[in-house]
């Protein structure tokens, strides 16, 4: 009786309620006692030298991995989570025109592919079986993914100033594409303080015309930009993962997403910290 009396209080605590035209990110991130911090992103249009983003902080109950996030005006925004490594931040990915349209996500770093209303019966014979890596090839044929990546590599070969340049996410569909990008300069530059880094993520547009993908010169988003000393550089744990993007708060609602914490920040979606 005692264990449940303190568990009603604790969701009191965490479910007081919203004032009025505000709404609330409530969810469990589990295992309980990863996270330290979980707090809801809004994103502000950016000015060319500044990202003016805001990062609204809940309240998190580590012991159990309740949180809430609340006082939220009503709009779109991506969930933030922290561990003693570093950030998993939200990331919205979407091209336009791809409501009813065949959608695909793929992880570079390890080939996984999701796809929604792809239809893989039509490229196949009546009754024919398929492995899951027939089904991947399937996939990023009919949809191009592989054209796609093949340009993405042959792009990163053009900069002349940032040393590193890895895909860390891909969104699209036959027609259009938006890749997560990271870019990095390690090596020493005009102006460092010795042992300097420059670290930008942001996302390139694609557009399939005429049998190759052209990447337009607008649609370009910065979605982060750091630039740090070597001992902070190498400290630096902050990753992006579109799962955790495109939270709707509603006035007077709850909007609930639950996290499965990673144990380690995972080094295919951004930067983890040095071993």
């Amino acid at each position: 009786m005692r264990k449940g009396l303190m568990s009603i209080v604790l969701a009191m605590g965490l479910c007081a309620a919203a004032p009025a035209g505000t709404g609330r990110v409530v969810g469990k991130l589990t295992p309980a006692g990863r996270a330290v911090r979980v707090g809801a992103v809004e994103r502000v249009p950016p000015t060319i030298m500044k990202l003016l983003d805001k990062t609204h902080w809940g309240r998190l109950d580590e012991a159990r991995g309740s949180y809430v996030v609340d006082n939220l005006k009503p709009g779109t925004y991506d969930l933030a989570v922290e561990t003693k490594a570093g950030r998993i931040e939200g990331v919205v990915l979407r091209v336009r025109g791809e409501a009813g349209q065949a959608v695909y996500d793929l992880e570079p770093a390890t080939g996984a592919i999701a796809t929604q209303r792809f239809d893989i019966e039509q490229y196949l014979e009546e009754g024919q079986a398929v492995s899951d890596e027939e089904r991947a090839k399937i996939i990023r044929t009919k949809l191009r993914v592989d054209k796609l990546i093949d340009r993405v590599t042959k792009l990163t070969k053009v900069s002349r100033f940032i040393d590193k340049v890895r895909p860390l996410w891909v969104h699209g569909t036959r027609q259009r594409a938006v890749v997560l990008v990271e870019l990095t300069r390690d090596r020493a530059f005009y102006a460092s303080k010795g042992g300097e880094a420059i670290w930008r993520v942001e996302t390139w547009p694609f557009v399939w015309m005429s049998d190759v993908w052209h990447k337009p010169r607008k649609g370009l988003r910065v979605w982060q930009r750091l630039r740090l000393q070597g001992d902070a550089w190498s400290r630096l744990g902050y990753v992006f993962d579109p799962r955790l993007g495109g939270v709707e708060v509603v006035a007077g609602k709850d909007t609930t997403l639950d996290v499965a914490v990673p144990a380690t920040l995972p080094a295919g979606l951004g930067k983890v910290p040095a071993k």
